[in-house]
């Protein structure tokens, strides 16, 4: 479970540097500000399949405030009818925006990648974990919305 909310609080988006038109501008994209999590996609290689969670609006409370050297992660869940809050959570990080790659503080070792950075939408990856068992890492996509 302490994985998961790892995951969850990671945040981990990215920069695209294109001149297209059709690709989003990335000029000024930070992680530095508040987003919160519309949702996540597990691929999982065993089955090829790509299982995608929706979070409830109750979820969706949750902020993920990125300031220039650590974050606050504040999660939220529906209890007995009601949204709650269930952790407040404040870590360094390091982000390379060369690598793409985003660590928490002595877990460099473990790193995120953040595959798509906009002023709007951050799409942060973990290519960690062996999900299914079957010897092959699989990836895990958390997509995160700006919140203005």
């Amino acid at each position: 479970m302490k994985k998961l909310f790892l995951l969850l609080v990671v945040f981990s988006a990215i920069v695209s540097c294109s001149s297209n038109d059709d690709e989003p501008q990335t000029n000024n994209a930070s992680i530095i500000g508040k987003w919160y999590i519309d949702k996540a996609e597990k691929y999982t290689s065993g089955n090829k399949k790509t299982e995608v969670k929706a979070f409830s609006e109750c979820e969706k409370k949750g902020t993920h405030e990125f300031r220039e050297k650590d974050m606050t992660s504040t999660t939220f869940a529906p209890e007995n009818n009601n949204c709650v809050q269930t952790d407040v959570v404040t870590r360094n990080y390091t982000y390379d925006p060369t690598s793409k790659k985003f660590w928490y503080e002595n877990e460099k070792d473990f790193p995120y990648i953040i595959s798509q950075l906009t002023q709007t939408d951050m799409i942060l990856e973990n290519h960690l974990d062996d999900v299914d068992g079957d010897g092959i890492k699989d990836v895990v996509k958390f997509y995160f919305k700006r919140i203005k």
